[in-house]
């Protein structure tokens, strides 16, 4: 495999595997959090499903961030696939260092978007075992005193 070891493969697909696990993850509970403050910001509004108005992505908690890390998922599934053609030889000698590269700095791409958008402390403070902590919030139903 020219100057690039089995090694290097391996470490790297390892890290492209947990980067995009780290990005589902990421996207699932921003997706979760964002549909929950669209949804109350568009009954707070009165916004309808046949109104001309939408609530802006500026309002949305992880509009902007979601988008960034979706974005990034078909660069993650192509360096995964590279980085498995690599390892099964599938890429001529001639090519794997360059490509090797080219995945390297997609991957290093993607890591930093990942730190930009804080995934890792949002997916652990979504761990946390106090929900309040992490949605800043309650719901007001609930705090209605009963008859």
């Amino acid at each position: 495999m020219c100057d690039v070891t089995q090694q290097e493969v391996s470490d790297e697909l390892e890290r492209a595997l947990l980067l995009k696990q780290t990005a589902e993850e990421y996207i699932d509970i921003a997706e979760g959090i964002n549909n929950t403050v669209r949804d109350r910001l568009e009954e707070e509004r009165d916004i309808g499903p046949d109104s001309n108005r939408w609530v802006s992505l500026d309002d949305i908690p992880f509009g902007e961030e979601a988008l960034r890390v979706k974005s990034e998922q078909s660069n993650i599934d192509t360096s995964i696939q590279v980085l498995e053609d690599i390892a099964d030889g599938k890429i001529p000698d001639a090519d794997v260092v360059e490509k090797f590269q080219e995945v390297v700095e997609d991957l290093n791409n993607i890591e930093g978007t990942l730190q930009d958008v804080s995934a890792e402390e949002v997916i652990k403070a979504s761990q946390a075992p106090n929900d309040d902590d992490f949605y800043h919030g309650h719901d007001e139903e609930f705090d209605e005193e009963e008859d």
